[in-house]
């Protein structure tokens, strides 16, 4: 989500510029030298569905000519030899329907030759054509298929199957019948368990479909990880000809990676995929807040405007919260307004964004009042000034903590690695 979409899709009131003073009210006149100036009062809005992503498939587009059975129902025709290519027609669009903030969708395919991808699933399809053609080259009969493939992809196991579908979307002329088969792999150490979707070959006619799934599995030893491309390869020719090799054949477009680094067990995700970190503020309060405060308002709108990146090197996120927080500059405030205070750092100390000496940052309290969330300068002696590279929230220790727990859970939900990249979002 842009800068200028949080701008328009939370409810932000600006109750003063960072050069004046407003004098708080209720709970705050109560609170009056525990902290500064009033800067803002926030209220999280839902953020709309996760959209997938969306890349051409490259296929090789042949022709690749079979021969025609002789005494066959084509070679009788007129036809010797059957002729398949790819499309090679501008990609159609490609939607994905019920998409979930779990990265679940149903694989809905429009147009053609385009994969749609999320961290743990993708939706392919691609269309192929075959043409009859007499002695003189000169076509007398046509097919179009249409091959359509799901991936669902598991956090915790890295085997994984996939559902694939041929249709014969229509002939034209002396075609009447295909015979379809289909082999999927994968490249580097991925196993093929199950190869093909299908048992030998089916015999579709215009409108018939062929549904099967294949199955593949990758073992890992501990700190390994893996990236590969899932292949395709299909025959297809008239009824009883046999190709002497693949008659069209196409990638996945997109990696795969499969790990056995973060969690107890291996899994696989497709890593170009961010994946996105929701934290509510019901559940994470004053924390959330300041996260959505500094996305909101500070340059660099960490996990907004800019990703974050996973450090997973614990001594160097130790590094970074001692750096932010212990460089003798957090200045705790008394109950009220903040019981247990402390120090919230943003962005995480377990990310390359994180790790700016404290004495640069925004100090902020956000404090419920009437209501609502109001965001107040800490510090009266530490002015903020809106252009700082962190923030540094005064936030209850069991919030702080329970936000940080938060984090550690979603790095082996959706496999975060070293330098990987994740968004954050702020909900109600």
């Amino acid at each position: 989500m842009s800068l200028s979409h949080r701008f328009s899709t939370a409810t932000l009131v600006l109750v003063a510029s960072l050069a004046a003073i407003v004098v708080p009210t209720s709970a705050a006149a109560a609170a009056g030298p525990a902290h500064g100036r009033l800067l803002a009062v926030l209220a999280p809005e839902r953020p709309p569905a996760p959209t997938a992503i969306t890349a051409p498939v490259t296929a090789e587009t042949g022709p690749q000519c079979t021969p025609t059975p002789s005494g066959s129902r084509e070679r009788r025709a007129g036809g010797v030899a059957f002729c398949v290519r790819t499309d090679k027609s501008a990609p159609g669009s490609l939607s994905a329907a019920g998409i979930a903030a779990a990265d679940s969708f149903t694989c809905s395919v429009t147009g053609t030759n385009q994969m749609q991808y999320q961290r743990f699933e993708s939706c392919l399809k691609i269309t192929v054509s075959g043409t009859l053609v007499n002695s003189n080259g000169a076509p007398i009969g046509t097919a179009t298929l249409n091959f359509v493939n799901s991936v669902m992809l598991n956090a915790t196991t890295s085997a994984f199957e996939q559902q694939l579908t041929a249709t014969v979307a229509a002939t034209t002329g002396s075609v009447s019948q295909v015979a379809v088969s289909l082999t999927a792999s994968c490249t580097s150490a991925c196993t093929t368990t199950k190869a093909n979707p299908w048992t030998g070959v089916k015999l579709l006619s215009r409108g018939q479909s062929a549904t099967g799934t294949v199955t593949h599995s990758e073992t890992l030893a501990k700190g390994a990880q893996d990236s590969f491309l899932l292949r395709y390869s299909a025959f297809i020719t008239v009824p009883n000809a046999i190709p002497a090799q693949p008659t069209a054949s196409w990638d996945g477009v997109v990696n795969l990676r499969c790990d056995n680094i973060v969690g107890n067990t291996a899994g696989c995700v497709y890593p170009g995929a961010q994946p996105d970190l929701q934290l509510s503020v019901a559940t994470y309060k004053a924390a959330a807040m300041t996260y959505l405060w500094a996305q909101t308002y500070l340059p660099d709108a960490w996990g907004d405007g800019t990703p974050l990146r996973r450090l997973a090197d614990e001594s160097a996120a130790n590094a970074n919260r001692n750096r932010t927080c212990e460089d003798g500059t957090f200045v705790r405030l008394p109950d009220p307004p903040v019981p247990d205070d402390s120090c919230d750092e943003f962005p995480f100390a377990a990310t390359y964004e994180g790790g700016t000496v404290g004495s640069l940052c925004a100090d902020i309290a956000v404090i419920p009042e009437d209501g609502t969330w109001q965001v107040y300068e800490a510090n009266p002696n530490k002015p903020v000034t809106g252009t700082e590279k962190c923030v540094r929230g005064h936030v209850t220790l069991f919030d702080n903590t329970n936000a940080g727990g938060e984090l550690g859970r979603f790095t082996p939900r959706v496999r975060l690695l070293d330098l990987d990249k994740y968004t954050l979002t702020i909900v109600p």
